[in-house]
């Protein structure tokens, strides 16, 4: 199993922060082919790529890869990342709850992915001057929009 995402803040700090801190949005991409290129070379034809974006009242926001086999994704991909909407207006705690609780009918893929995303959220608000650098076009919205082909937002 993966690290706990709110055990790497130090105890006084993670009870401030997750007291004040909510999720207020949630964006998930699937790229296009160029840049599910870019990121994962040598994908196949077969996998869809993206990321995961969860946003907080704080200013600040946390982002998960991802790379799921057509054979995993089960409907359309719209349905398959509307699960992650209950998470928003969830403190980090309760939302990391939330997700253990589906941890089951979610499935490892999703499961992962929400909390890697949770973990390098809690990254930087515990390192927020020494945040961890992203690819320059991951921060890009207008680039992440023209090589998405799908979207959704909550």
């Amino acid at each position: 199993m993966y690290p706990e995402p709110l055990t790497l803040l130090k105890k006084d700090e993670c009870i401030e922060l997750t007291k004040k801190c909510k999720i207020t949005r949630i964006e998930c991409f699937r790229f296009d082919c160029e840049l599910s290129d870019k990121l994962q070379p040598g994908h196949g034809a077969d996998c869809h790529c993206g990321l995961l974006t969860i946003s907080t009242n704080l200013g600040t926001s946390g982002f998960g890869e991802f790379v799921i086999s057509s054979g995993n994704l089960k409907g359309d991909f719209v349905g398959w990342a509307a699960v992650f909407q209950r998470i928003k207006g969830l403190t980090l705690t309760d939302g990391l709850k939330y997700v253990h609780q589906k941890q089951e009918a979610w499935g490892e893929v999703r499961t992962h992915l929400i909390e890697s995303a949770l973990t390098d959220l809690s990254d930087k608000l515990n390192h927020s001057s020494a945040g961890k650098k992203e690819l320059s076009f991951l921060s890009d919205r207008t680039y992440l929009f023209e090589h998405s082909g799908a979207y959704i937002s909550f």
